[in-house]
C-alpha cells in the first residue's frame, strides 16, 4: 500500500510538471500560447492560463507536523495529508500571507496556494512554496485568484459584488483604495448564489503585495574598493567570459547575469515563460521577483534580493553562486568579478 501511494504521488508531480509550458532559453521569450485548461490531481488543482498569466494552484490537507528550518529566514515546513491520504510539504516563508494570522497547528486543516506555473522539483512528498495559507473553518469560504475588470475570477467561478460593508485591505492590513482588477486577491465570504459564475458580497478582500523590480542602477561611493562593477570583467574559473554588464541595486547588492555565468560553470539553464521561473540542471530553481532560491530538497534560501529580468537577461545577487550553487568563491576585487571553485577566499 505504501509503495502504491509513493508511485501515485510521483506520477501526480510528474504530470503537473509536464502540464506546464516546455522550458526554453533563460534569455528567450516563448511565443507559444497554450490552450487554457484546468488540471486537477487529487486535491491539487491548478489553472493554466494564457501567456504571461499568473495562476494559483492549491493543496488542502490536515497538518501532521510543523518543522522550523534553522538558518532560513522564517521558513517552516508544514507536512499535510489530504483526504486521499497523499502527503505534501507546504513551505511558509516571511513572504507568505496567512489569512487573519490564523494559528497553524497539528490537526488544523489548511490550504496552501502557490504559483501553479513555476517549476516543480520531482521529489516525494511534493513541496509547494505558498504565497497564501488559509486555515479552514466551517464559518467562512475563501477564494484566492486574480479577478478581471468585471471582478470575475480567472477560473470564472466567482463574481464579486462590492458593498459598503466589504473590508478591503492590502497585505499589510492597511486600507486599500486602488483598483481591484487584475490583482491577486484573497476573498473571504459566507454565502454565494448558485449562478455561473456564483456571485457574492465579500466580507473581506485582501490585495496581495507585488514585488517591484528596481531598474538597473549603479551607486558607487567615495572610497568604494569595488569601484564601478558595470565596467568590470566577469571571470569564471580564471577565464574572462562574454556577459552582460553587472550592476549594483539601490541596496548596494552586486547583481550579475545568471545564464552566462551558470553555463560557464557547466550548468544547464532553462526558462519557463509562463511561471517566469528558471531551472538550473534538474534540481535548482528560482522565480523572477521572488526571494526564494531552491536547491533539491533543501528549504528555500533567501538572499535579501530577488532575481530580476532586465532586457531578457536574468540577474541574480552575486551571493547566489556561493549560497545556493555552493561555489567556493564569488566576489568583487578592485578590477574584476570572480567566480570559481578554487581555494576559498575569506
Amino acid at each position: 500500500m505504501k509503495s502504491t501511494k509513493i508511485l501515485a504521488g510521483l506520477l501526480s508531480v510528474a504530470f503537473l510538471s509536464l502540464s506546464a509550458v516546455a522550458p526554453v532559453s533563460a534569455d528567450y521569450v516563448d511565443n507559444q500560447n497554450p490552450i487554457a485548461q484546468t488540471v486537477k490531481l487529487g486535491s491539487v488543482s491548478a489553472q493554466l492560463g494564457e501567456k504571461d498569466q499568473f495562476s494559483f494552484g492549491s493543496f488542502t490537507g490536515v497538518v501532521k507536523e510543523v518543522t522550523i528550518r534553522e538558518g532560513v529566514q522564517g521558513s517552516k515546513y508544514i507536512l499535510v495529508e489530504n483526504e486521499a491520504g497523499n502527503p505534501a510539504n507546504i513551505v511558509i516563508t516571511n513572504e507568505t500571507y496567512i489569512l487573519d494570522n490564523a494559528e497553524i497547528k497539528v490537526g488544523s486543516t489548511i490550504t496552501g496556494y502557490f504559483n501553479a506555473n513555476a517549476f516543480m522539483i520531482m521529489i516525494y512528498p511534493p513541496q509547494y512554496c505558498a504565497e497564501v495559507v488559509v486555515v479552514e473553518n466551517q464559518e467562512q469560504n475563501v477564494k484566492v485568484d486574480i479577478f478581471d475588470k468585471d471582478l470575475v475570477s480567472a477560473d470564472n467561478s466567482l463574481k464579486l459584488n462590492i458593498s459598503p460593508e466589504t473590508e478591503i485591505v492590502s497585505q499589510d492590513g492597511n486600507a486599500f483604495k486602488g483598483e481591484l482588477a487584475n490583482q491577486k486577491l484573497v476573498i473571504k465570504y459566507s454565502t454565494s448564489t448558485r449562478s455561473i459564475p456564483a456571485q457574492t458580497n465579500p466580507e473581506k478582500i485582501v490585495v496581495l503585495s507585488e514585488k517591484e523590480n528596481p531598474p538597473m542602477q549603479e551607486f558607487p561611493s567615495a572610497g568604494d574598493a569595488a569601484g564601478v562593477v558595470s565596467n568590470m570583467d566577469v571571470v569564471v574559473n580564471d577565464v574572462v567570459i562574454k556577459a552582460p554588464a553587472a550592476y549594483k541595486d539601490k541596496k548596494g547588492t552586486v547583481m550579475v547575469p545568471l545564464r552566462a555565468i551558470a553555463e560557464a560553470l557547466g550548468f544547464d539553464v532553462m526558462w519557463n515563460n509562463e511561471g517566469r521561473s528558471i531551472m538550473l540542471d534538474k534540481d535548482i530553481s528560482l522565480t523572477i521577483g521572488v526571494d526564494n532560491y531552491i536547491y533539491g530538497q533543501n528549504p528555500p534560501i533567501q538572499l535579501g534580493s530577488v532575481p530580476i529580468l532586465v532586457e531578457e537577461t536574468t540577474f541574480v545577487p552575486l551571493s547566489f553562486f556561493r549560497e545556493v550553487l555552493e561555489i567556493n568563491n564569488a566576489y568583487v576585487s578592485e578590477s574584476q568579478i570572480a567566480i570559481n571553485n578554487g581555494e576559498k577566499t575569506e
